[in-house]
């Protein structure tokens, strides 16, 4: 009996700390799960990190929206033949003109507590920072839409005050160690070389990297350590790397949420003839060519 106890006891200590992979479609959900971390470890050992696009913010159209760069990226990386509604089919001229679109687009919250939700944890001392996809040459831009609308980070953010100037090598192939990966964590990401990222003013840059490992790499160089990190976006994928990654690391209780609250918009993005997106590029292709001629 008291081997089959010790036994119990230690079965519930491990899954105690397993990984929750949860979904949601409301930022209250995620503010009460980073409340009761707060409670149960102490509001400086709990870490919240969130995705921007279709997670903290959302585009107002289609045009330029997560779901219409995915739509082109998946269907016009081809070397002939692309088709007609392809803006490009060179993947660094569509994030040229992803950046055209990010520089002249506004953004808005994706749910209606979203901006309340967030202040409401940074004034009560959690460290709230942001992880995207997008690259370092975005950075501009992005810090003009949070701020557009009231969002700040770089007082909830890890690391030194605004983070790193410029940009910056998160691992190398072989000095991954030093970046705090392990062989499994390079094995995981397929071993993929790194691209300049960018941490400032709380706002992580990824340019595409895995999420997992690029979180992993900003805890150690930043020296920051949790006993708890809630996690959210709205890419399945990326939850699932972070589970693969952080929710395999010892000591940290994680708990990611596939942020939905959009599925609905880019559900019927996917579904539609595309019209109102393919009319917006003509347009903005031929003002630009004005302007530039």
């Amino acid at each position: 009996m008291k081997h089959l106890i010790l036994s119990m006891l230690l079965i519930f200590s491990i899954s105690s700390f397993a990984g929750e992979d949860l979904e949601t479609d409301s930022f209250k959900t995620i503010e009460a799960k980073a409340l009761a971390k707060g409670k149960k470890y102490g509001v400086k050992n709990v870490l919240v990190v969130l995705d921007i696009d279709n997670t903290v913010l959302t585009m107002p159209q289609n045009f330029g929206s997560d779901q219409w760069f995915g739509w082109q990226s998946k269907n016009c990386m081809v070397k002939k033949n692309a088709p007609k509604f392809c803006v490009s089919n060179s993947f660094g001229e569509l994030l040229d003109i992803q950046g055209q679109i990010f520089a002249i687009s506004n953004m808005r919250p994706s749910d209606s507590a979203t901006v309340t939700v967030i202040k409401n944890l940074q004034k009560k001392g959690y460290k709230v920072i942001l992880l995207t996809s997008r690259g370092p040459s975005f950075r501009d831009a992005t810090e003009r839409a949070l701020k557009n609308n009231g969002l700040h980070f770089v007082h909830s953010a890890i690391g030194p005050k605004k983070g790193y100037a410029g940009t910056y090598t998160p691992y190398t192939l072989k000095g991954y160690k030093k970046a705090g990966l392990t062989k499994s964590d390079m094995t995981k990401m397929g071993n993929k070389k790194a691209r300049p990222v960018s941490f400032m003013n709380g706002v992580f840059m990824t340019a595409g990297l895995n999420k997992g490992i690029m979180l992993k790499t900003i805890l150690n160089k930043t020296r920051s350590k949790f006993k708890a990190i809630v996690f959210a976006d709205d890419h399945i994928k990326h939850t699932k790397r972070m589970q693969a990654i952080m929710g395999k690391t010892k000591g940290i209780d994680l708990t990611t949420y596939r942020y939905s609250k959009i599925d609905p918009v880019v559900k019927a993005f996917h579904s539609s003839d595309k019209a109102p997106a393919i009319k917006a590029w003509k347009m903005l292709k031929e003002v630009t060519s004005e302007i530039y001629k």
